[in-house]
């Protein structure tokens, strides 16, 4: 993981919303609307939960429209503070699942 945000050299967005944009031809591209976030503290995973922490980069810099086929992978952001900040479960597992939320 590294200091700006990356994991496993993937930037962790939270998608806004998926598009088809079309130009005057008949050529259209299938894009997707992104929040990029970055690490807030260390890059490796620790606290109770043993994930990541994510929070929002500077609103200017951090919206960004992507091709769909651009995106490699998923994650589950879990909103934890209110000023926001997200933990990053890539795993997804149902056991850390009912851990936070039981």
């Amino acid at each position: 993981m590294e200091a700006n945000g990356k994991l496993d050299g993937r930037r962790v967005g939270r998608l806004q919303g998926l598009f088809i944009v079309q130009d005057g031809t008949d050529s259209f591209q299938q894009v997707a609307f992104v929040i990029l976030l970055q690490l807030k503290g260390s890059g490796r995973p620790n606290h109770e939960e043993g994930m990541t922490r994510m929070e929002f980069i500077d609103r200017e810099r951090g919206f960004h429209v992507i091709r769909i086929a651009d995106i490699e992978g998923m994650a589950h952001l879990i909103l934890l503070e209110k000023n926001p900040v997200w933990l990053v479960n890539n795993s997804i597992d149902f056991n850390t699942w009912n851990v936070l939320y039981d």
